[in-house]
């Protein structure tokens, strides 16, 4: 034996930052990397830090202490959070890829703030991605920070389990997903009506106008950017499309969970007629629909869009149903974000696995294959 040492490893990080940034990003010799964190996610951004310096790229990280920001939140005007400086502009502008672990990790104490307070916190949220597409960045959004310990509590489900599972979802092989993603999209796109099937009593028709889909592949390609899509989730995969607003005939039901205002809630049936939500029931938690869509302006009970999950890793994993392979999410509510012609701020959606799904009576998903 020569006595040389096999290679260690790389840890499941620094596995999760070199794929993200060399397949999503395509993070290139020479280019500025931005990585934003919180510190129950900064063993993942230091790895981001480690891969991007491998590759020979500028990392950058920013690290928003979170007792710090609870204190601040708690005791200062909002607008002293929710505004940012001129040289963060300038480190947008300056930035070729950027790395959004989201925070803060209490998403419970977070939501509760009162809407005033919060719509304060994020005023600069628009001006934010304006810029970003304007710099042409290329993004990715870590979902993996969602996966705290007190989300974890609040959705009933175990955090490790939770975040092991989107660590593996972000670690499938991409080209699969992009290559029926392609496929999916232009079935929606050249289609003209969606029927959809489950033995659960699902039979629901919808009815589609040519519109241009978006593909969330896991890529973040020069196609995405020309498009404005330039920032991706991670873990990834759903193609989605804004569905004709004035047509739906059927019944929905869900066999999957939706996680709506935070809270998780099962089994929900939508009845359409004559293009309208006529009625809905749930078996669990049923008011995070009921009290939101009860104040939502007109456009409400509209369809909106349909989407199919390309992601074959993914089970379940909170607030990723629509991105497990096969399952299709039908949401109603405005859709103009979309591509569509419905502003109603209001959106909602229900997730259905194993159903059967057929444009213009051509098998697409079959049990949750997709063909």
């Amino acid at each position: 034996m020569s006595g040389t040492q096999a290679p260690v490893p790389p840890t499941l990080e620094r596995q999760l930052a070199r794929k993200t940034l060399v397949e999503t990003l395509r993070v290139k010799r020479g280019e500025n990397v931005t990585i934003e964190t919180w510190p129950h996610t900064l063993s993942y951004a230091t790895a981001f830090v480690y891969e991007a310096r491998r590759i020979g790229a500028h990392p950058l990280l920013l690290l928003e202490d979170e007792p710090t920001y609870w204190k601040s939140v708690e005791d200062l005007p909002a607008p002293a959070l929710g505004n940012v400086g001129a040289h963060e502009w300038a480190l947008l502008s300056k930035t070729n890829a950027y790395v959004f672990f989201q925070g803060p990790s209490d998403r419970p104490r977070y939501r509760a703030l009162p809407a005033k307070k919060l719509e304060a916190l994020t005023a600069y949220n628009l001006e934010w991605y304006r810029r970003a597409k304007k710099a042409r960045i290329r993004a990715a959004r870590m979902f993996l920070s969602m996966a705290s310990d007190s989300q974890a509590r609040n959705f009933g489900v175990d955090a490790a389990a939770w975040r092991k599972e989107l660590v593996e979802a972000s670690l499938v092989d991409t080209r699969a997903m992009v290559r029926e993603g392609r496929r999916i999209a232009a079935a929606f796109q050249q289609g003209r009506e969606v029927t959809i099937d489950h033995t659960n009593g699902t039979h629901l028709v919808l009815r589609l106008k040519g519109r241009s889909p978006a593909v969330d592949d896991g890529v973040v390609g020069p196609e995405d950017v020309a498009a404005g899509r330039n920032m991706t989730p991670i873990p990834s995969g759903v193609v989605a499309v804004a569905v004709d607003e004035t047509f739906a005939e059927g019944v929905v039901r869900a066999n999957r969970p939706s996680y709506l205002r935070g809270k998780a809630v099962e089994g929900g049936t939508w009845n359409f007629k004559k293009g309208r939500l006529v009625g809905f029931q749930y078996d669990s938690g049923g008011e995070e629909f009921s009290e939101p869509y009860g104040k939502a302006p007109s456009g409400r009970d509209r369809p909106a869009t349909l989407s199919v999950g390309l992601n074959p890793r993914l089970h379940h994993a909170p607030q990723m149903e629509d991105q497990e392979r096969g399952t299709l999410c039908v949401a109603v509510g405005g859709n103009h974000w979309q591509g569509g012609s419905n502003r109603c701020p209001f959106l909602s959606w229900l997730a259905i696995g194993e159903c059967d799904v057929r444009v213009d009576g051509k098998p697409l998903v079959v049990k949750g294959e997709i063909r």
